[in-house]
């Protein structure tokens, strides 16, 4: 092993105690924050409701959604993806407004893989509708073995993307410059499907079937938008909107870094060429210093 690799697990490691919480508040029964989404016969509650198996077959797929809407928080999900070859299986960990044209909507999306093609981790961000934000990472771990940490920040200064404790993305407001994020409140979603977009085209291969997904840690930390107006979630009150969570901290802008800039970062939307001119400002504030 090299320098470089043992550095950056050992980094991971650290990161990984840092964020440890003292109280076990994400251990709760799952009917405590979410309700079945679709294909509930294809969902099972195990181990006293504290894990969710999303399973995939030729049939149906399923998901699961919070009962509840929110304009801010720390929402994390611990998830373990289908093992074998899962090409063209989609796993899903996502926050969305609703369904319609102008939607807010953050997305962890886990693409499938086989031997020859590994999962990819892929993430996206819509503002009033508009996507095209994506950015995709090859994991440093096997995602089909064990459970890991998937976790989304959300307050008014960024939207941040946590790996077992390890920020992988960062979305800073731009309000400043033009450009604002999540105008409308959002739910929490859960879901397993197919579709060869995951695999660029390469269609699934159902002699593996079924898929299963399974999901633990249904504790939601969130402010609960009580109308259309978001500004009581910015709060102090809440501890995600404290000014330490305004930026990185050091630890965690070295982890940031050591990812951006390895072979684990595989796509950024802000490198195409001609880039599109709403994604301009944006694209200015992605270097963490």
């Amino acid at each position: 092993m090299n320098f470089s690799r043992l550095a950056f697990l050992l980094l991971f490691f650290i990161l990984v105690l840092s964020h440890v919480k003292s109280a076990d508040w994400d251990n709760v029964p799952f009917e405590q924050n979410y309700v079945s989404l679709w294909g509930q016969q294809n969902m099972r509650l195990l181990d006293q409701n504290r894990e969710a198996q999303l399973t995939l077959d030729q049939n149906s797929g399923s998901g699961f959604q919070s009962i509840q809407s929110f304009g801010s928080g720390w929402f994390s999900m611990r998830i373990k993806l289908p093992p074998k070859d899962s090409t063209a299986v989609i796993t899903t960990f996502y926050l969305i407004s609703d369904k319609g044209p102008t939607r807010d909507e953050i997305d962890f999306e886990f693409l499938g893989g086989n031997l020859n093609q590994p999962p990819i981790l892929h993430t996206n961000i819509y503002i009033n509708g508009q996507g095209g934000r994506e950015q995709q990472f090859h994991f440093w771990f096997d995602p089909t073995a064990d459970f890991h940490d998937y976790t989304l920040l959300l307050n008014e200064k960024h939207i941040v993307f946590f790996v077992d404790g390890t920020p992988i993305r960062v979305f800073k407001n731009s309000k400043d410059k033009g450009g604002s994020y999540r105008t409308q409140a959002m739910k929490v979603y859960a879901t397993i499907w197919t579709h060869p977009w995951g695999s660029g085209g390469v269609p699934i291969n159902w002699n593996d079937s079924p898929f299963e997904a399974h999901y633990r840690s249904f504790g939601i930390n969130a402010c609960q938008a009580q109308s259309t107006n978001l500004q009581p979630c910015d709060s102090s009150m809440y501890w995600w909107n404290a000014q330490k969570f305004w930026e990185l901290n050091p630890l965690q802008k070295q982890a940031y870094n050591n990812i951006r800039n390895s072979s684990y970062f595989i796509y950024d939307y802000c490198t195409k060429q001609p880039l599109s001119p709403e994604y301009q400002v944006e694209c200015q504030g992605l270097s963490i210093d």
